[in-house]
């Protein structure tokens, strides 16, 4: 999975838009927790990504749970996240703004 997290931050930071504008002045710390696969976390300051690294930040900003096959099919579109969301298949714990923030990041 880091691998392919890694390929997503390479992704967003090499892709030039409007949102990561709005992202620019935040400083975030995001855990990914795959229930079935290890956990990582990556870092958002200045509009940029960092190294996906192995293990969670103990006060992270925000943590995403969720599996490994739930998240591909999200990647895959094959499943809507909002859906995923929703029947909890993917769970955000995170402020509202961080939530929102999420969207800009992921989409």
């Amino acid at each position: 999975m880091k691998e392919e997290l890694q390929k997503l931050v390479e992704k967003f930071n090499n892709t030039e838009s409007k949102k990561k504008e709005k992202l620019k002045d935040l400083t975030r710390s995001i855990n990914i927790v795959f229930e079935d696969d290890g956990s990582y976390h990556t870092v958002l300051k200045s509009g940029i990504l960092s190294d996906i690294e192995e293990g969670t930040v103990e006060k992270g900003d925000i943590t995403i749970t969720t599996t490994t096959e739930t998240f591909h099919k999200i990647l895959s579109k094959e499943e809507d996240a909002m859906t995923a969301y929703i029947t909890k298949k993917i769970r955000i714990k995170a402020k509202l703004m961080d939530k929102l923030l999420l969207n800009d990041i992921l989409s």
